[in-house]
């Protein structure tokens, strides 16, 4: 069967998928990845095909490090960005999408539930579209609040008025667009409990071979304790947070290792620091089975990572669904939270030292990393691919797909 990625071009949204593609590949299936913004390098140092038809000759510029930080730190205009980055341009993508998956003729289409044009192009050509999801939105409790959720609730109203014009309208679940077929979910039980109807948990979403943003891991120091800091490839710009942990940190007798986007080309980072290592764009994936703490914004990825590796955390979540993140986090117990803005540094220095000793949350995300040991894209590949060809059978799926515990 031929499978169409239908991705949001950020890593945070790409690399949870880099695993089920590999995987469905490696069953035989013919698989291409095309998202709006440039993955090919990254897919092709993983192995995967990328098409670049939806590139746009001229990508708009989008808002990162501190002009991004500047936005979202104004919690009042979420709604109106949520509105702009997820609404406001899905009419303009729509016939690009509609037309490169007739040129395509896939069997279906995986898509981040996020991407809402991917979704509305795939209905329009009466392709099959999977939802797997590139965060825990789909697996959020009913009832649940957060400032991320009501500004999502504001914006329900001009989101069913977008799906209107194109004669459906799916099920939501907060932000995530949720399949009639299937919804997969990278997570166990253990950290967000039982799922909700038609969301299956597969575990953790690792890449078979390289994920393709490897970066060099330098020498770490044996005779003290790493713990590791970042807060993701988009909102980075924090100095003042890298400070106050790095004076936090400086009496523990620990070596800081900071992923800090365009913040470590600044004089303060760049020169060598005593006790610190400074990365772009560290390679998380090395790096956190040998820290001891990981203090992160709590992104879906670093948390499935931290899990996978089981290094406990401090979480502060920053802005969008990291909230979501650090409840199941601290209702898990494999996380403290902390707002590391406004938190002072003794406060932070108690909080990393809680984390390297032989405290609750440690002993708790030994117990929950167990589950997070055994890769969950093959069992996503083998489900996207049994819906794939249950649609082409046309009947629908059974609803007793496997969770992982």
């Amino acid at each position: 069967m031929k499978i169409v990625f239908c991705l949001l071009p950020e890593p945070g949204h790409a690399n949870p998928y880099i695993g089920p593609a590999q995987a469905l590949a490696a069953l035989g299936h013919e698989v291409v990845v095309a998202a709006d913004g440039d993955l090919s390098r990254q897919l092709a140092a993983a192995g995967l095909a990328f098409r670049r038809d939806l590139l746009p000759a001229q990508p708009p510029p989008a808002p990162r490090g501190k002009a991004l930080v500047e936005l979202l730190e104004n919690r009042a205009r979420w709604s109106e960005l949520i509105e702009t980055r997820f609404l406001a341009g899905v009419p303009a993508q729509v016939g690009p999408l509609r037309a490169f998956l007739a040129r395509g003729a896939p069997d279906a289409v995986v898509v981040d539930p996020m991407h809402y044009a991917a979704v509305i192009a795939a209905q329009l050509e009466s392709i099959p579209w999977l939802c797997v999801a590139s965060c825990l939105t789909s697996a959020l409790p009913e009832g649940m609040d957060s400032d991320v959720l009501r500004a999502i609730r504001r914006v329900e109203a001009p989101r069913a008025r977008l799906f209107s014009r194109y004669g459906f309208l799916p099920e939501f679940r907060a932000i995530d667009c949720l399949s009639p077929r299937l919804n997969v979910t990278f997570a166990t039980r253990d950290l967000v409990g039982e799922p909700p109807a038609g969301v299956t948990l597969v575990g953790p979403s690792r890449p078979l071979s390289r994920r393709g943003d490897e970066t060099p891991l330098r020498p770490l120091p044996q005779d003290k304790p790493v713990v590791y800091t970042s807060f993701g490839s988009q909102i980075f710009h924090y100095p003042e947070i890298f400070e106050k942990v790095l004076t936090a940190c400086r009496p523990l007798g620990v070596h800081c290792v900071f992923s800090m986007g365009d913040l470590a080309d600044e004089p303060r980072w760049k020169r060598p620091l005593d006790g610190c290592s400074v990365y772009r764009y560290a390679p998380q994936l090395e790096l956190l089975p040998r820290a001891s703490a990981f203090i992160t914004h709590g992104g879906a990825n670093s948390v499935m990572e931290a899990l996978t590796a089981g290094t406990p955390m401090l979480v502060s979540p920053m802005c969008n669904d990291q909230d979501h993140q650090a409840h199941f986090a601290r209702q898990a117990g494999v996380a403290l939270v902390e707002d590391l803005r406004a938190a002072p540094i003794e406060a932070i220095r108690a909080r990393v030292a809680s984390l390297l000793g032989d405290g609750p949350v440690r002993r708790r995300i030994e117990e929950v990393s167990r589950g997070y040991r055994q890769n969950g894209a093959p069992l996503a590949a083998r489900l996207i691919a049994e819906a794939a060809a249950g649609a082409q059978r046309n009947r629908p799926i059974s609803s007793g797909s496997p969770c992982i515990s």
